[in-house]
This record gives structure tokens, sequence and C-alpha cells, in this order.
């Protein structure tokens, strides 16, 4: 046990594909708003007598949507006599179409950021539970968001660019100096997780529609000849992730030195601009191949668990929305109307690093058993990544089964990683003790899997010892050709190491943005490590890595959300 101390259990997470990027833009379909919680927002309770209707909406929107559920909750619309009211929760379009697949969660109403989850939630539940055509509340397109000065030196504005531009640059070895910009390093690559973000996702589809030369009616049998081609674009990757938020910050912080360009949806870049601080503006490179456009549907679903009076009171809820989402209200959140007939309003603009003219090739969206092929054909052929698993195993584990759901959460993890992915794990307490060096999944899951049954807690905590050696083991591959990460779970405060927090702290933000960067997610688990949580944050901060916290219940979703990222 810890010094004077008896920790509770709790862990962070952050359901990627519950996280998203705060206001107007700057949440994504990956997820909630913070690493502190499954989702932005919790439903409310409804009143005693009233007609509930569960809606789960992308994360993105919760800015636009929050006080419009407010406003129609408060106007105590009637259906059958009985006042609808509406239980909202911002939530990621991949997590909430799985759930609604595997039949965890039962709403009446769903807005993902686009239909191709719609198409997938039918595919994979194999039932029709969403209708071919649904209404768009707001629209978005999904962008290339590169650097002004990177842009204009491949010939923006003049020249329409395209991921056929990006994929020159991820070929090429010397990067920017092949294009006579030697200052700009390399070609460094972001976009989020497709099994996570409506933007990973389409980013991929778009990848590989940009490969065959097609505009629509992208088939399997294209998949195999398109493979290489995105592949080449996925090694020059610097990591993914569950949510434009992080993304966003890091630009902020690290400006170009962090990424050349990132897939990302249009109302995202226009929320950086915004805030942009002193990094220069990004502009939407809107690709000459065409592009997805998130079309936020409104979904009343067809299923056995939603009654004709939800569906009316869904329906009445629908009919609130489009009399008030106005193209001014959508533009105030960097959203274009739902109606493409209706002119986007400022600050859609050139100012903000927006053609509202564009884009003017919009792809067809791929069949649901195409969708699903290019997602599974993407985890085998995505950046690897190099994973060191880093738990504590101090005394205070063994109290109220922290260290019991701590493997739960680990297996979790293990199940997400690839083959080709790399992971070793190491235990501390007031000792470093390596349980299992990294090698290869393919070779190393089932050993990793008996380790973390076996592990038992006693002990004090070396927290900031054990980070500096697990990044120097990571750091000793010398690979620049995967994401290299350290992921690290504590439930309370160091009390053995001989680093200082400090000297940690200085050490990782000594790596620079070298591409053999070891990123470090921390997790502060249980409500008793509060006290070491903004340590962590400042820990994964310096290091280029996330910071998570949260309780017992949400432990499987946190390590899968951190495997977004590789």
């Amino acid at each position: 046990m810890k010094r004077g101390q008896l920790l509770i259990l709790g862990l962070a997470v952050a359901a990627i594909a519950l996280m998203a990027v705060v206001a107007g833009g700057r949440k994504d379909d990956g997820g909630g708003s913070s690493s502190t919680g499954a989702s932005a927002t919790a439903p409310a309770k409804a009143p005693s007598g009233a007609l509930a209707v569960r809606f789960a909406y992308s994360p993105e929107k919760e800015p636009l949507l929050t006080p419009l559920v407010k406003a129609f909750n408060a106007s105590q619309t009637k259906v059958d006599g009985k006042p609808v009211f509406v239980q909202a929760a911002a939530e990621s379009s991949g997590d909430t179409q799985a759930a609604i697949a595997k039949g965890t969660e039962k709403p009446v109403a769903w807005s993902p950021a686009s239909s191709l989850w719609g198409r997938l939630l039918n595919y994979e539940a194999d039932r029709p539970y969403v209708a071919d055509d649904n209404p768009s509340l707001v629209r978005t397109p999904l962008v290339i968001a590169m650097w002004e000065p990177m842009a204009r030196a491949l010939g923006w504005p003049k020249k329409q660019l395209g991921f056929a531009d990006v994929l020159a640059l991820a070929r090429s070895r010397a990067g920017w100096a092949d294009f006579g910009h030697p200052e700009f390093g390399a070609f460094k690559l972001v976009h989020t997780n497709p099994d996570f973000s409506t933007a990973g996702l389409s980013s991929v589809v778009a990848e590989y529609y940009s490969a065959t030369g097609k505009k629509e009616g992208l088939l399997a049998s294209d998949i195999p000849k398109a493979r290489e081609q995105v592949k080449a674009i996925e090694r020059s990757i610097v990591h993914y992730g569950d949510t434009t938020l992080f993304i966003s910050d890091q630009l902020r912080k690290d400006g170009p030195g962090y990424a050349s360009a990132v897939a990302m949806e249009e109302a995202t870049l226009v929320d950086f601009n915004q805030h942009r601080g002193s990094q220069p503006k990004l502009v939407a490179i809107y690709p000459s191949e065409g592009t997805f456009y998130s079309d936020d549907p409104y979904i009343v679903l067809d299923a056995p668990w939603v009654t004709p009076a939800q569906k009316q009171g869904a329906e009445a809820f629908r009919r609130f929305l489009t009399q008030r989402l106005t193209p001014a209200e959508a533009a105030r959140y960097g959203f274009r109307p739902g109606d493409l007939n209706a002119k986007p309003q400022p600050p859609l603009d050139a100012a903000h690093g927006v053609d509202p003219a564009q884009p003017r090739r919009v792809l067809g969206l791929p069949e649901p058993r195409v969708l699903a092929q290019l997602k599974r054909t993407w985890r085998e052929d995505r950046k690897p990544a190099n994973v060191l698993l880093v738990l504590d195993t101090s005394g205070s584990m063994n109290a109220s089964q922290r260290l019991q759901n701590a493997k739960a959460g680990l297996a979790a993890f293990l199940r997400e990683v690839a083959p080709q992915d790399r992971v070793g794990l190491t235990a501390f307490s007031d000792k470093i003790t390596p349980l299992v060096p990294i090698a290869p999944m393919r070779t190393n899951r089932a050993r990793l899997q008996q380790v973390v049954r076996g592990v038992f807690a006693d002990g004090g905590t070396r927290i900031y010892d054990v980070t500096d050696a697990a990044v120097a083991q990571v750091a000793r591959l010398a690979d620049s050709s995967r994401i290299n990460a350290v992921v690290l779970l504590t439930d309370g405060e160091d009390t053995d190491s001989d680093a200082t927090a400090d000297q940690v702290v200085r050490r990782l933000a000594a790596q620079g943005d070298s591409a053999r960067q070891v990123r470090v997610f921390t997790i502060a688990y249980g409500a008793d490590a509060a006290g070491a949580a903004d340590t962590l944050k400042r820990i994964s901060g310096a290091s280029g890595g996330k910071a998570y916290e949260g309780s017992v219940d949400d432990i499987e979703s946190v390590y899968r959300s951190i495997s977004s990222f590789f």
C-alpha cells in the first residue's frame, strides 16, 4: 500500500469514440469533449409522465444542439397527451454504431456525423434499422488542412491539389526538399482512426477512391489494386487518434513541426483559424479527386425497441430542429446548412481558409460491405506501432479490485492492437520490473495475456523513474518507421522515485518533433489519483501524448480509446 494512502480505483476513459472537439468545429466525431468521460454529455432523466426520446448525436454538434435540446424540452411539445422529453447524449458515431449493432445501446433517434455510419449499422446488424435517405441537420466537407505556406509551395490556390499530391510527398524520402523547400523538413500527415472517427473513415475511403481513379461505385475488387498506394500514404502518418480535439491542440502547440497536413472536417479548420494564436493559417484543400460531406443525418431508428409514440416524438423534435437550424445558426458553429442549395454564411469564407464554392466534386458512398472491407484492410496496412505498457502494481492496487479491473483493461487493449504492432509490458511499484520485452503481437500476444493475468500488487510507487526507464526502452529501438509510445497507468502519486517530475518533463520535451519521438499516454486511475493528474498531464503533454483520467467502470473504454492512436 502507498504511504499513508488507500486509493480508490477508477480509470480514465474517453471512449474515442465518445470524444469530440469542443466549440464550433473543435469537436470531431471521435468522441467526448475531454478525456475524463465516456461522452460529452450524459442523458438527462425524463420527468415523471413524459415521453422519453433517447437521442444520440456526434459530439462535434454538441455546442449547436445543447441549447436546442433544452429549448425543445421547455416547449412541452406533446404526443398522445404526454410532453416529449429528449434525452440527448453526445457520442462518437463509430462507438454508437457498434453499440447499436451489438444491442448494447438503443436510441430512438441518432445523428451520426455521416450517413456512412448508418450504412455500416445496417450491414453489421443485418437489419434495416436506418432508412436509405435521411434529412441532414447541417453539413461540413472533409478537407486536407495544410499550412498556407506549404500549400502555396505546391501551387495552391491556382492549382487544385488532391490526394495525388499527398501521395507524392508521402513517398518522397527527401520530403519537402523534393519540392524546393528543404526548410519544411519531412512530410507528416495526420488523420484520426477510421474505427472511431468520421473524419478518419472518410479520409481512408477517399484515399481509395483517389488510388482507383473512381468517383463512385467503389468495389471490393478495387481494394487490392489500390492497397499499396494507400499504404504508402499511411506510412507518412504521425499517429492516429480518436478525436481532432487532440490534433487541433497539438497544431496550436507545435505548429508545422507537428504535422504538414491533417485530414479534418472544414468546421474544425474554421475553428482552428479563429483560435490559432501565433501559428500560421490553415487552408482547406478540397481534393481534386473529390471528397465527402459529413452530412449529419437525422435518423429515427426503425427498431423493435422504438415505440410508435417515440417515433412521433422524434419526428416532432426533427421539425423543431429544422425550423431553428438556419444557415446563420449553423455557421455560428462552423457548419454549412443542411440544405445543399442554401449558401454558407461567414465565417465560412476565404479569411478563415475556406472556399464556399467548394467542393465541386462529391464522392459517392460505397456499399456497406465495401466499407467494412476497407476498414479491415486499413487495420492491416496502417502504420504500425511500438508500445510499452506500464502497469502500477503498488500495494494500493489491491483495494476494491483495482488490479483486477486494470487487467481487464489491458486485455481489452491487447485485443485491439494488430499483429504487426510490437508491444511489451513493464510493472512498477517501488521497483521497476520489465515483464515482457517489446516484440510483434503475432508472436507476443499469448505471452502478454498470460503475464497480465499473473501480476500481483505490493510496494510503493516510482512513477517518474519508470517513465524515464520506459521511454528509454522504446527510444533504444531507434525506429522511425513506427509510432512509438508508452501507455502508463497509476492509481496515485509518486512516493519512491529518484527523479523529479520536472526532470522527466524536461527530458521528454527535449525529444522535439523527431520521427522517433516517444509519446507517453498516462492514465490517472481513480479519484485518489487526482493529486497526480496535473503532473501526468505535464508528462504526457511534454511528450506529445495524451492524459486520461476517469472511473473504474470506464477501464476497457479508456484502453480502447488509447489504442486508437496506434
